[in-house]
């Protein structure tokens, strides 16, 4: 057992598969917890997670490097009542403030995240708690990897896991995120995941070079935006630019209805092509759906985005170049 930490131990499926994924806020990325927590200190992490509260013992005298010392389990729980992770600390006397966590829950099939953030404290509070497909990197600042979070959760393999960091705008400056994330085998389209911030670990990663030279291009091109599609469905997974404005794509729009029903076959064409191996596909005068009820026209460029250790393969993702024409 490692004393005088606090240690994150996810439960986000069944309890043979409970790993610790951080220690204060140093990542661990799925550590086994059999060899990190002993055996006869597992009820107090047992009972936090079955309680959804917090459990103190003062444990007994004993030959163990932490006999006599104080535990604290500490029970997260995420938008659907059930324990997400249990932060637990072993030491001599009281447990210190627990490093900042939150729950929260994402439906691959709506693409609906819902977080609970009180536990990352006032700079993580939106005033809002759910957010659904492109919208959840409003706050995005850096994440490297979010397509490879994108496309694991698409596939939905039953008993699938995904950890990685990210870095987000918080009114208090840049701060680092953990995300652990697991769905289930009952459900394999419902991710259960946890948020910690590590900050004080891993500094904040401003924007790569790569993304600089995005903003810079959109900036000198006025009327010009850029958005990653996923090409299964062909909808909106992020925004590289700022989105469009006045086109209706936020909250719970089906993307479907966002084009014009007479653009669907050249939608679905362009789809296919990318899908095929083109290498950049044109739609000029492509209608979408405005938040005023009428149609922004626009002249689309649609590129694939290589994916995969070698990038080879259909494409999962293409980028979309959005010329907002003049009304």
């Amino acid at each position: 057992m490692i004393l005088g930490h606090w240690l994150l131990i996810e439960t986000l499926d069944v309890p043979a598969t409970w790993s610790v994924i951080a220690v204060d806020t140093v990542p661990r990325r799925w550590k086994s917890l059999a060899r990190t927590v002993p055996a006869r200190l597992m009820p107090i992490l047992t009972a936090a997670a079955a309680g959804g509260e917090t459990v103190e013992r003062q444990l007994p005298k004993s030959r163990y490097a932490w006999s006599g010392h104080h535990a604290c389990a500490i029970a997260v729980t995420g938008p659907d009542d059930r324990v997400h992770a249990v932060q637990m600390w072993v030491g001599p006397g009281r447990a210190p403030a627990p490093p900042p966590v939150a729950a929260h829950l994402l439906d691959a099939r709506t693409r609906r995240t819902e977080v609970r953030p009180a536990g990352l404290g006032p700079a993580f509070d939106r005033q809002r708690t759910v957010w659904v497909g492109a919208e959840s990197f409003e706050h995005v600042e850096r994440f490297d990897d979010s397509l490879d979070l994108t496309a694991t959760v698409a596939r939905a393999e039953p008993g699938s896991r995904w950890s990685g960091e990210l870095c987000v705008r918080t009114p208090d400056g840049l701060r680092t995120l953990l995300m652990a994330t697991r769905n289930s085998t009952a459900d394999p389209h419902l991710w259960r995941g946890v948020l910690a911030d590590i900050t004080d670990s891993v500094a904040p990663r401003p924007k790569s070079f790569e993304a600089v030279t995005v903003d810079t291009l959109v900036s000198r091109n006025p009327g010009m935006y850029l958005a990653v599609l996923d090409t299964q469905r062909v909808r909106v997974i992020r925004w590289i630019s700022a989105p469009v404005p006045g086109l209706d794509w936020t909250g719970g729009t089906d993307e479907r209805e966002l084009p014009h029903p007479a653009e669907r076959t050249r939608i679905i064409e362009a789809r296919n092509a990318i899908r095929a191996g083109r290498t950049s596909v044109s739609l000029p005068g492509l209608r979408l759906a405005a938040t005023d009820g009428s149609w922004l026209t626009a002249d689309v460029e649609v590129s694939p985005l290589p994916y995969g250790p070698d990038g080879s393969g259909v494409p999962h993702f293409a980028l979309a170049r959005i010329d907002l024409r003049d009304p």
